[in-house]
């Protein structure tokens, strides 16, 4: 398939069911289904985008891998339909990914001749930046049930969870321990390592200052966690405001160079 029928085709698969959970005239298992053929249109269309002319790994690039992720972990996780109204923060979001993405959609190859320690490097990274984008989409979640629990007039009643307060945290820093553990790795590769990964030498740069941060922030609030029990959302508003810092420190320079400079 080409890149306008994947596309097409993705769009399709994860707008019908977006309107049938609002409609709630379709069944759950369908739904699942066809989210399932959804994330293959859609890997698809990101191995044609990253690899049609070399290797493009650009700013639209990056959204629409990050969206994939995040959707494939609402379908592994939603199957048992545990958290009513997350598709709004995982599937719209990807929805609008799919539809602004050739609309941006400038080049921005890198070398074909990859060694094996830049491509584990790369997914490696974005790997571990997508769980964490994953992990800030959940607490937003969480914190919109905790304030639908809370407050007079219900007016997040679309979200909703057959699933404890406390065990959606259990989740939640799981998700944040590996996505840690990833960012982790990407730092020290990227930082000690940089002339034998990536075959540049190390540069500080704003994003190298902000992904320290960003780890930093992280690594604060997972100790904060592990010995003084930090929950809620005192925990979550810091999960967020480190994933800020990494979003900075990654999309929001790809945005600023690719989009606004145009370089």
């Amino acid at each position: 398939m080409n890149y306008w029928t994947l596309l097409s085709t993705s769009l399709l698969l994860y707008l019908i069911p977006s309107f049938s959970l609002v409609t709630k005239k379709m069944s759950s298992q369908l739904n699942y289904r066809l989210l399932g053929a959804g994330l293959v249109s859609h890997f698809s269309l990101i191995y044609i985008s990253l690899f049609s002319e070399g290797i493009n790994l650009n700013f639209s690039n990056a959204l629409l891998m990050i969206s994939w992720i995040t959707i494939f972990f609402y379908w592994l996780m939603n199957r048992s339909k545990d958290y009513e109204g997350l598709e709004y923060l995982t599937l719209v979001p990807a929805i609008i990914v799919l539809i602004s993405h050739p609309f941006i959609h400038p080049a921005h190859y890198v070398s074909e001749l990859f060694t094996i320690t830049a491509a584990l490097h790369i997914i490696i990274a974005i790997l571990g930046y997508s769980l964490l984008a994953f992990g800030a989409i959940f607490s937003i979640f969480i914190l919109l049930i905790e304030s639908n629990i809370h407050a007079t007039h219900k007016t997040a009643e679309i979200f909703r969870s057959n699933v404890s307060l406390l065990e959606m945290e259990e989740v939640l820093f799981k998700i944040y321990w590996i996505g840690f553990a990833l960012l982790t790795i990407t730092l020290i590769s990227g930082i000690f390592f940089s002339e034998e990964v990536m075959g540049v030498a190390l540069t500080i740069t704003h994003k190298i200052i902000f992904s320290i941060l960003s780890w930093l922030v992280y690594a604060g609030l997972l100790f904060g966690r592990s010995q003084a029990g930090w929950r809620g959302k005192k925990a979550i508003k810091f999960s967020l405001f480190a994933f800020a810092l990494l979003f900075l420190s990654y999309l929001g320079s790809k945005f600023v160079l690719e989009i606004i400079i145009g370089r």
